[in-house]
């Protein structure tokens, strides 16, 4: 009875030990993962290909951009306009990356990156695709981190936006038509911003390059990765803040917290490198992260401290001061605490303008990348419940990425996105968009969506929740990446090459992994070595029971006081519940 009580409350948080969820198959995650990772080839500026303008009388966009004289065409569109933002564009092309690296298995080959297997077969479906030995989000990143090394000219120099957003928001064409516009159309030549200051986002792009100088099978794409990962990171050390963009991104979104930009930079040449100067830059920027300012946000381009803790925590055994049970329980704060009836992490989100879908797609990343490092897997069906929710198995039957129907979902049909209308005539606006060409309805994006309404908003115009972006795609990416590295691995393609497994810094590594202290209203728990001690914040006796993974009570002690001091018998990761008359906690601990 004991066992079963305590594995139904598990469940509510997302903790229960059962068999893997199963509300959509193997397929549908591999489609829902190939239409997203395929939206950036929709976002492409420059050259391209893009395949959402094949078939228009502009198919190439914004060539001639220029900073200095020198050329820095490309990159990703930030959402549904054809301004590049790098605050939102760094984060994105970080998390992508990084998920690629940890999940590389989750990752399909399932067309070419030109795009020319699908006008060849004349058939924009997964089955017009062709594979050709490279995994599609290494392609995808490819073409966003050539850009990148355009971006990063010299330790004084970094492109950080592409376009004004006024100049930009005047007409709804796509990005091929808007460029012959001229400039007060948002046409070339464009503003462009070089030499802002701005820290975070040339970290994120530093950080997106130094990943990519591990995991890139084209040894000289390598070396061009790592010297301008290097030039990113010095620029960003010679600056501060993020940049303002117009009302479109401000810097006060980022709460005064941008050193996850620069920090995320050296522990990423440090991976790549093995550098110890960068384990010691690293450090520096950590040690300026506020992370309990915020510690009740949510995982975005303008919070991406959860990211910070727990790449600090594995990569260098590095907690935040008054560390809330590491970085599981700083995650575990963000998001179970904010978790509905039935395990989605949507409680603390409202309507039309919150961008409602990062919270279940960032958390979802985010314990899915704490899994793959702890090797804890307990979260895998809370990773999957929500995601399984954003494409459509919830109660309403909403699907929120465009183009994804599968098991009766309503897809979005009307999203804010220029490029999915093609749209060319200057002289209709938003309102006139018309309707898509069939191939675009497969366009992948995730809207920014709303939770309070049980229908989708049929209006183009409101982006409030219609709204497709870079950076709301790229932890569903990633989570997607990691459900399917679990359930339908793609062990080896051909052009894959082997990275060896990274063992976390150990020096000076406690034998708890589970966090330095956890406060609760209720309890204290400070851990040392392989013992804790807890209080108890009102002076009520309380009592603790220690369980196995299984369930399986194996210690249990009671306070004679207000405090407890406990030892762990046991080896391997163990559930601790500590009970008194009017509460009780859970946490997680790992005694090695």
């Amino acid at each position: 009875m004991l066992k079963k009580t305590f594995l139904a409350g598990l469940a509510v948080f997302g903790l229960a030990f059962t068999d893997s969820y199963a509300g959509l198959s193997d397929d549908d995650y591999i489609e829902a993962a190939w239409m997203t990772t395929r939206f950036y080839g929709a976002q492409r500026s420059g050259q391209g290909p893009n395949w959402i303008l094949d078939g228009t009388n502009n198919p190439t966009s914004f060539t001639n951009e220029k900073y200095n004289g020198k050329d820095v065409s490309g990159g990703w569109f930030d959402c549904g306009d054809h301004v590049m933002y790098g605050q939102s564009q760094g984060y994105s092309s970080y998390v992508l990356a990084l998920a690629f690296a940890e999940f590389t298995t989750g990752f399909y080959d399932l067309y070419t990156g030109d795009y020319t297997d699908y006008k060849a077969s004349k058939d924009y479906t997964r089955k017009g695709g062709k594979p050709n030995d490279v995994r599609d989000l290494l392609e995808e990143l490819r073409y966003e981190a050539d850009f990148w090394i355009k971006a990063a000219i010299d330790e004084n120099n970094f492109v950080t936006v592409k376009g004004n957003g006024n100049q930009d928001h005047n007409k709804w064409v796509t990005a091929g038509a808007m460029t012959k516009l001229g400039t007060g159309d948002g046409g070339e030549p464009r503003e462009i911003t070089g030499n802002a200051n701005d820290a975070y986002t040339p970290g994120m792009a530093a950080a997106m390059l130094a990943v990519m100088a591990r995991i890139d099978p084209d040894e000289s794409a390598r070396e061009k990765y790592l010297k301008a990962a290097k030039t990113a990171f010095a620029y960003a050390k010679k600056h501060k803040g993020v940049t303002n963009s117009q009302g479109f991104y401000e810097s006060s979104w980022w709460n005064g917290i941008w050193a996850d930009g620069p920090f995320l930079a050296a522990t990423e040449l440090y991976r790549t490198t093995k550098d110890e100067s960068y384990k010691s830059e690293a450090k520096n920027f950590y040690d300026m992260i506020d992370f309990d300012k915020n510690s009740y946000s949510r995982f975005s381009y303008s919070d991406a401290s959860p990211l910070s803790n727990i790449m600090g925590e594995y990569t260098f055994d590095f907690h935040p001061p008054a560390d809330f049970s590491g970085a599981v329980g700083y995650l575990d704060r963000m998001y179970l605490e904010q978790t509905d009836s039935k395990g989605i992490y949507n409680k603390e989100t409202g309507g039309p303008g919150k961008f409602s879908t990062r919270t279940p797609s960032g958390g979802a990343f985010l314990y899915a990348l704490y899994s793959k490092f702890a090797k804890d897997d307990s979260y895998d069906e809370a990773i999957e419940k929500n995601i399984a929710y954003l494409l459509g198995d919830n109660s309403n039957k909403k699907s929120y990425v465009v183009g994804f129907d599968r098991n009766g979902a309503k897809a979005p049909s009307r999203p804010h996105h220029r490029g999915y209308y093609g749209n060319e005539d200057p002289g209709r606006d938003v309102n006139g968009a018309g309707n898509p060409p069939e191939k675009n309805k497969l366009l992948g994006g995730m809207i920014a969506g709303d939770f309070t309404s049980g229908s989708h908003n049929g209006s183009t115009a409101n982006w409030q929740v219609n709204e497709v972006c870079v950076d709301l795609n790229a932890p569903l990416v990633g989570a997607l990446g990691y459900i399917l590295s679990k359930r339908a691995p793609v062990k080896k393609v051909g052009s894959d090459i082997e990275v060896p497994e990274e063992k976390p810094d150990s020096s000076g590594k406690e034998s708890i992994i589970g966090g330095r202290m956890l406060n609760s209203i209720a309890f204290n728990v400070i851990r040392n070595s392989s013992s804790f001690t807890i209080s108890s914040a009102n002076s009520a006796p309380f009592k603790v029971q220690i369980f196995s993974l299984s369930g399986k009570l194996e210690q249990e002690f009671t306070s004679k006081g207000t405090s407890l001091n406990v030892s762990l018998r046991n080896k391997g990761m163990q559930i601790i519940k500590v009970m008194s008359k009017n509460a009780t906690k859970t946490f997680k601990v790992n005694n090695y």
